[in-house]
């Protein structure tokens, strides 16, 4: 099946599910479908990418945007009403319960394709242009870093290092994700995507947006879109596809080749030359226009978000095991690496929950005695502990942020502000990127992207607000999150209102939690609150965002020092 082939179909199959294939496509698809078994193959594992990303659409948005392409598969009791001659119904009839038996089976046949290693951790080793392995080659695609990224379909998260098979739709349904050819072309790809890796040399995006940078040596990598194909000459550009093919290039630095994809299936052919600050649309008719100047560079990413890269913990069989030691972030497009000690701690100084009483798990051998004292050990597990298996959970929280100082003084502990505060050891300074990184402890039935919650001022001035974190940067599913070993968890006798109540309360001794769970963790950048950059935060007020029965579970939380004072490691990008 040659490539232009393959994009025709993908380009009726699209039509079909969107109702905006004529009478003559219709015919020509159940030409082609008919003609060809590969074809067949291929219309279906088409049709389960469109249905998968319609879904998710759906759960996103709460809007269908798909139905059943009804021109070519019909159910068997509905009658067309122009005269069919019999030979075109003998060839129509198996068709259609051909197609109708595919969209049953496709989801499965696509899953059990899949199951096949997609992904490796091997460098050395490389896919063949059918997906399969050829033995040790250097690897044509490689994932450098994700961020925040989730792929439909795939059967694992993927990891930096991974490499990435040959000619596989892969779906990008949410974040980014960075890769590096084998030439050393690098290409940040964003959310929602659909790209196949060709070679070292060319990628198909089939929708969505990527941005390429393409140093000494790598000229020549390409980027195929439905109606185009971009020839970089050493160079940095970007390219948006939408849903119908259309493609908007915009140069940055360099120059770019650009051919519609009816002059890149010619034997002899020249592009148009776009240079830095041009742009050009190429619309799903294959006709070139100019592009809007006023949103020119808005698409071109050099790197990924700023945020909590990944985290270091000493493994299970150490003699503490799941105790934190580092922390790597990216600030200011920068990464930054820091040992535990080098975070700055805090005392906590307000902790109130609203319904739920399991506030406290420590180390399956560590017990908390049942009977509470005077002093702030209980508190300590919190914010005088680097273990991941302690913490102080379940605070309380609202569904409305703060917009107002929260009430953590009251002398009648049923009037404070559900929560908990941290008064840090020394001022936070607002700098780049995150400020501070909150790890939270995440049972793995719960919902994968993490318990949502609120940060705000403790005090309230102009330009200050709260900010809702909905998104970890290392989320449960991500394979940088931590599987904690053994812990136990505590249920106090009452709702506790104050952290004197969390220390001096009774529980009933501490239960082993028979569920598994992760530490998950996301970065809070102070800007978010409105503070300005450099400005110096003493205090924060955190609750749960209370958008179902789950609350946030903190086991750690610790403020990074001013970027002016560490050394950051190599940037994540080889942009200069």
């Amino acid at each position: 099946m040659t490539n232009e082939l393959n994009k025709r179909l993908a380009d009726l199959v699209h039509r079909s599910v969107h109702e905006s294939l004529t009478a003559e496509e219709h015919a020509e698809l159940e030409e082609m479908l008919l003609a060809s078994p590969e074809l067949r193959d291929e219309y279906f594992l088409l049709l389960d990418l469109e249905y998968g990303l319609a879904k998710l659409a759906v759960e996103e948005t709460g809007r269908q945007t798909l139905s059943l392409p009804e021109a070519v598969v019909r159910p068997a009791h509905m009658q067309r009403t122009e005269p069919t001659p019999a030979s075109q119904s003998a060839g129509y009839w198996p068709l259609l319960a051909l197609a109708l038996f595919g969209l049953l089976v496709a989801p499965v046949v696509y899953w059990a394709a899949n199951q096949q290693p997609v992904a490796h951790t091997d460098p050395q080793t490389g896919g063949n242009p059918d997906g399969g392995q050829s033995g040790p080659a250097i690897a044509d695609m490689q994932i450098m870093q994700l961020a925040r990224s989730r792929f439909f379909g795939e059967p694992r998260a993927f990891a930096p290092g991974d490499t990435l098979a040959l000619n596989h739709d892969y779906a990008l349904v949410e974040g980014s994700v960075q890769l590096r050819s084998r030439t050393g072309a690098e290409m940040i790809v964003q959310a929602p995507a659909v790209f196949a890796i060709q070679s070292a040399e060319r990628v198909l995006l089939k929708v969505g947006e990527c941005s390429v940078y393409a140093p000494d040596g790598a000229e020549g990598f390409r980027v195929l879109t439905p109606q185009a194909e971009v020839v970089d000459k050493g160079t940095r550009f970007s390219i948006s596809v939408n849903e119908s093919g259309e493609a908007d290039v915009e140069v940055i630095e360099g120059a770019a080749e650009v051919f519609t994809a009816q002059e890149a299936t010619t034997p002899v052919h020249a592009g148009l030359l776009l240079e830095a600050g041009e742009g050009r649309v190429i619309n799903s008719m294959g006709e070139v226009a100019a592009g809007d100047g006023s949103q020119f560079g808005r698409t071109y990413k050099s790197i990924l978000p700023d945020r909590i890269i990944s985290f270091d913990v000493s493994p299970d069989g150490e003699p503490e095991p799941d105790k934190l030691l580092g922390v790597t972030a990216q600030r200011g497009g920068k990464t930054f690496s820091y040992d535990v000690d080098q975070l700055i701690g805090f005392d906590l100084i307000h902790f109130k929950v609203n319904q739920n009483i399991n506030n406290l798990t420590t180390p399956l051998l560590s017990v908390d005695p049942k009977s509470g004292d005077d002093t702030r050990r209980r508190a300590e597990y919190l914010d005088r502990d680097h273990c991941l298996c302690t913490g102080i959970l379940n605070p309380g929280g609202s569904e409305i942020p703060l917009d107002s100082d929260p009430d953590i003084t009251n002398e009648d502990l049923g009037q404070r502000t559900p929560g908990l505060a941290v008064r840090f050891h020394e001022p936070i300074v607002n700098g780049p990127g995150p400020d501070i990184v909150l790890f939270d402890l995440h049972v793995v039935v719960h919902p994968e992207d993490g318990d949502p919650f609120h940060v705000s001022p403790t005090h309230f001035e102009p330009g200050l607000k709260s900010h809702t974190i909905r998104q970890y940067d290392i989320s449960l599913v991500d394979h940088g999150s931590h599987q904690l070993s053994s812990f136990r968890l505590y249920g106090f006798d009452r709702r506790i209102r104050s952290v004197d109540e969390l220390c001096q309360s009774n529980h009933n001794g501490g239960v082993p939690h028979a569920v598994p769970a992760k530490v998950i963790a996301a970065g809070i950048d102070l800007s978010d609150l409105g503070y300005p950059e450099g400005a110096e935060v003493r205090e924060l007020f955190i609750q749960d965002a209370m958008d179902d029965d789950n609350y946030i579970d903190p086991v750690f939380i610790g403020g990074f020092p001013p970027v002016s004072t560490t050394s950051p490691e190599e940037p994540n990008s080889t942009e200069e």
